[in-house]
C-alpha cells in the first residue's frame, strides 16, 4: 500500500466548503459541492476497482474518523506517532484525509490530503491523472509519496494564509470573488503597531467564532503566530499570517479587527485588552470568507521516514484553519 500526499489548489467560490456533506449511494461526492467531495469522486474515477459503494450515511466520515481515533503513544520515548489512518475506500470513491478543512468560499492555493493506494501510477503523473476527472476550479498541483504513518493535520507543519481587501472607491471587478472590498481609508502604521501585538503565543479566545469545536470537545484557544504582515499595493490591501494553528474564524476576525484600528474606530493598544478579555464580543467584526486563501502548510522537508504526530491539533469544524 502506497500513501500518497496531494497539494490541492482551488477557487472555493461555488463549494461549500472543503469537507464532504452528506453522501449518499446516489451522490457520493455529497448533497452540495465541497471541494473534498470532487476529490474523492475523481479518485474514485481514476481508480474504480479501489472504490466500493456507501451502505450507509453514517460511514460517511469513517476514514477520517479513524485516522483521529488511530493516534497512540508510542513506545519508550513517549512521542506521539499516527499509525496507518484505515483509509478504507467509501461511497464509489476513494476516501482523502485533509489538512484543513476550509470553510464556505474560502480558496487556496497549497491545501493537503493523503489517500492510500495500491495502484503504481508513477508518483509524478497523479496530478494530470486525477485533474481530468476534477472540474476547472480544483486542480491537484503536486503529489509525493510519503510514510505510511504520513497525516495531513498531525504532522507539526506551518500554515501560512493570506487576506485580501480591495481597498479602492469602486469594486474592482476582477477581483470581486477573492478580496473583501472595504472602502474607508486606512492607517498602515496603526495596523501594523496593533499586528505587533497579537504576534507571539496568546490565548485567542476573543478572536475564534464561539462555535468551535475545539471549545465543545474541552480544548482552548492557545495558539502561537510567529508573524503578520500587511503590505499595501495600489488599493489592494494583503493580510499574511503564519502560525502553528488557527481556530474557526479566528483569521477572518482578526482581519476585521485590524481593519477597525486602521479605520480609527479601535485604538492599538485596545489589542492587549481583547486578549485579556477571552470574550468574543470584544474584538472586531468577521471579515466575509471570499478574502481569504490558505497559501502554503510548510511541512518538514523529508516526509519519506516515519513522522511524528501532534494530536492537539484538533479536529476543527470546517478547520478553516482561521476560515
Amino acid at each position: 500500500m502506497r500513501r500518497i500526499k496531494l497539494t490541492i489548489a482551488y477557487d472555493g467560490t461555488n463549494y461549500k466548503g472543503w469537507q464532504i456533506q452528506q453522501p449518499s449511494p446516489e451522490q457520493p461526492e455529497g448533497r452540495v459541492p465541497t471541494i473534498q467531495g470532487c476529490l474523492q469522486r475523481a479518485l474514485g474515477e481514476l481508480l474504480p476497482k479501489e472504490a466500493v459503494l456507501l451502505n450507509t450515511e453514517a460511514a460517511s466520515n469513517a476514514a477520517e474518523d479513524k485516522a483521529n481515533a488511530g493516534v497512540r503513544e508510542a513506545g519508550d520515548a513517549g512521542a506521539r506517532t499516527e499509525p496507518r489512518p484505515g483509509l478504507e475506500p467509501q461511497p464509489g470513491f476513494l476516501p482523502v484525509v485533509g489538512a484543513s478543512r476550509t470553510d464556505s468560499g474560502v480558496h487556496a492555493l497549497g491545501n493537503v490530503a493523503c489517500f492510500d493506494t495500491e495502484c503504481t501510477i508513477p508518483v509524478a503523473n497523479f496530478p494530470k491523472a486525477i485533474n481530468r476527472f476534477l472540474p476547472a476550479d480544483i486542480r491537484v498541483m503536486k503529489a509525493e509519496e510519503v510514510s505510511a504513518d504520513f497525516h495531513p493535520r498531525f504532522v507539526p507543519h506551518t500554515k501560512c494564509y493570506e487576506y485580501h481587501v480591495d481597498n479602492g472607491p469602486q469594486a474592482n471587478p476582477l477581483t470581486r470573488l477573492y478580496a473583501y472590498h472595504y472602502t474607508y481609508p486606512l492607517d498602515l502604521d496603526r495596523m501594523h503597531a496593533a499586528a505587533e501585538k497579537l504576534v507571539g503565543i496568546h490565548d485567542f479566545t476573543s478572536f475564534v467564532n464561539p462555535d468551535s469545536q475545539v471549545f465543545e470537545h474541552g480544548g482552548d484557544a492557545v495558539r502561537e503566530i510567529y508573524s503578520i504582515d500587511i503590505e499595501k499595493s495600489g488599493a489592494m490591501l494583503v493580510f499574511r499570517f503564519r502560525g502553528n494553528g488557527f481556530l474557526y474564524h479566528m483569521i477572518r476576525i482578526l482581519v476585521g479587527t485590524l481593519l477597525s484600528v486602521g479605520n480609527g474606530r479601535r485604538a492599538p493598544e485596545e489589542i492587549e485588552t481583547m486578549l485579556a478579555a477571552k470574550d468574543r464580543t470584544a474584538s472586531g467584526p468577521t471579515v466575509p470568507a471570499h478574502g481569504l486563501c490558505l497559501c502554503a502548510l510548510e511541512y518538514p522537508a523529508d516526509l519519506t521516514a516515519s513522522q511524528p504526530s501532534d494530536a492537539s491539533e484538533e479536529a476543527e469544524r470546517p478547520a478553516e484553519g482561521g476560515s
